[in-house]
């Protein structure tokens, strides 16, 4: 919903100046926001269809709430094709999804037809709640097999739209023969040609042309998040459907675009039912909640360790003879922290609109025991891929790690400490790995999520736990105020620190391509 009114007074001007225009979203409009809690899609449906976009591709978080989350609203009461190629139902799932999901779209553009192949990041599984009665197939494949069966339908301009990340954008543009242009998301990177017009960095050039292994020069886009840009592509083609011209940037959606006053009412509309639900104050915060991507998905922060620490706050009991506390370990992946809270805003006021933000999925934080080998485990592949920000770092309370990231992924954790329970004192002590702990953690982790296989439980070491709002805002409500530091939990050796070139976000993936034909 954020900045959909400026967004709807753009896409009028480019329909009015242009005459082929398609409006195109790349996933995600699900989660992230006080919004998706409350509405839980409906919000999503209600201004897309008012937008009149003409097709969309299923992202990752589109599953956050399982299928049926998916169908009711999306599916069921969209006025515009939802599209992935790559996702084969199994079993009886298939007649309940039947017609909801397309493989792909022909629209009717001018005299010309363009088909549109969606497709989703066959990490889903992982990343989200999508089922066991839902296969997410190699992205390539599957869009080289519709590219064909449009071309054999005399279909020569082709778009791939979908939500896989940059690197995959890239290798679809490079494989699938057929393929004119590529709308990407997930990894919602910034591309732009010239100086950009905000604080973000652009990762190359909008578009990002890449060779395709038959000798064609392909655009590639994303438009960045959180619907800040709308994308804006203007493809020329000739007679045969070969793009002879590809040219655009992201708009940038800021306060010189004016607001569509009908849209503008509906927001407001809508945010009456909010008001109570978001302006609960739940405490104060006097230091900044470092909750950004470039923070908590490539080093220690500071808000992920007050979630942490509120957790074993929650999950402290009576201490016996042998412990003071049955647990004082806690995990949260930082892709799981989704928004910072700002000490300068309202007086550090901590609202649970904010509080929602961060923690916007509405998990719960479970118990699992676990062997110490499987924790060691755990945190090497919170680094397998460091840098690239996808989210599995780890950040922790009861634990001290420390990583060299110039060893090779799978030996990259130099030591390991962990919080004594038997103990009158808690000190920290080298992890064992034939011991068995206990380890708080998120159900989205312990459900194997974001690639943890070994953290995942079954009901005989995993019991579910309290929301995670509920227990982050208890504990803040307790405090009064709270004032979380970066204490050395996770430490990168000397010399090993990676520098990613790309910070890398998630929300709203826009793009609205206009054709010459």
């Amino acid at each position: 919903v954020h900045g959909v009114a400026r967004r709807a007074t753009k896409i009028r001007e480019l329909r009015a100046k242009h005459r082929h225009v398609l409006l195109l979203d790349a996933g995600d409009q699900y989660q992230g926001t006080i919004w998706f809690s409350f509405f839980k899609g409906r919000e999503v449906v209600k201004f897309m269809n008012s937008l009149r976009y003409d097709a969309m591709a299923l992202g990752n978080h589109e599953f956050d709430n399982g299928l049926a989350g998916l169908l009711d609203p999306l599916l069921k009461h969209a006025n515009f094709p939802i599209l992935s190629a790559n996702i084969r139902p199994k079993g009886s799932i298939a007649s309940n999804i039947s017609g909801y999901i397309l493989p792909y779209k022909i629209i009717n553009v001018g005299s010309e037809k363009v088909g549109i192949i969606g497709y989703t990041t066959k990490e889903t599984p992982v990343l989200s709640n999508p089922g066991p009665y839902l296969e997410f197939r190699d992205e390539v494949e599957e869009l080289q097999n519709h590219a064909n069966k449009l071309t054999t339908l005399g279909v020569n301009k082709i778009i791939a739209l979908g939500h896989s990340g940059f690197l995959e954008d890239q290798r679809i543009a490079r494989k699938v023969k057929g393929v004119d242009v590529v709308v990407g998301g997930h990894t919602n990177t910034f591309l732009y040609t010239g100086s950009p017009p905000s604080t973000e960095v652009a990762a190359g050039n909008y578009p990002f042309m890449v060779q395709s292994d038959d000798g064609r020069q392909v655009p590639v886009v994303q438009a960045y998040a959180f619907g800040k840009y709308l994308g804006y592509l203007n493809v020329i083609f000739d007679d045969k459907g070969n793009v002879i011209k590809a040219s655009g940037n992201p708009i940038l959606l800021n306060k010189d675009i004016s607001e569509d006053q009908d849209v503008k009412a509906e927001v407001n509309k809508m945010k009456i039912q909010l008001r109570n639900y978001s302006s609960q104050e739940i405490g104060k915060t006097i230091v900044y909640l470092n909750g950004t991507t470039q923070a908590c998905r490539f080093h220690e922060c500071n808000l992920g360790n007050l979630i942490c620490d509120a957790v074993i706050y929650n999950n402290v009991r009576h201490p016996d003879d042998n412990e003071w506390n049955h647990v004082s370990m806690c995990i949260v992946n930082g892709g799981g922290i989704r928004s910072p809270i700002d000490e300068r805003t309202n007086n550090g006021t901590i609202t649970l609109e904010e509080l929602t933000a961060v923690l916007p999925f509405g998990g719960t934080f479970d118990l699992l025991q676990i062997k110490g080998c499987a924790l060691k485990e755990a945190f090497e592949h919170s680094v397998h891929r460091h840098g690239q920000g996808m989210g599995e770092l780890l950040q922790v309370s009861g634990i001290k790690v420390v990583y060299d990231l110039s060893r090779k992924p799978g030996n990259r954790v130099v030591s390991l400490n962990v919080l004594c329970t038997e103990c009158r004192v808690p000190t920290y002590v080298p992890l064992e790995k034939e011991k068995t702990y206990k380890l708080l953690l998120p159900s989205f982790l312990a459900a194997g999520g974001d690639g943890y296989h070994m953290l995942k439980g079954d009901s005989s070491n995993h019991s579910s736990g309290n929301l995670d709002i509920s227990i982050v805002g208890d504990y803040i409500k307790r405090m009064g105020k709270v004032y979380p530091a970066v204490e050395g939990r996770v430490i990168f050796s000397p010399g090993t620190l990676f520098q990613a070139q790309l910070f890398l976000t998630w929300g709203l993936c826009i793009s609205l391509l206009y054709f010459i034909l």
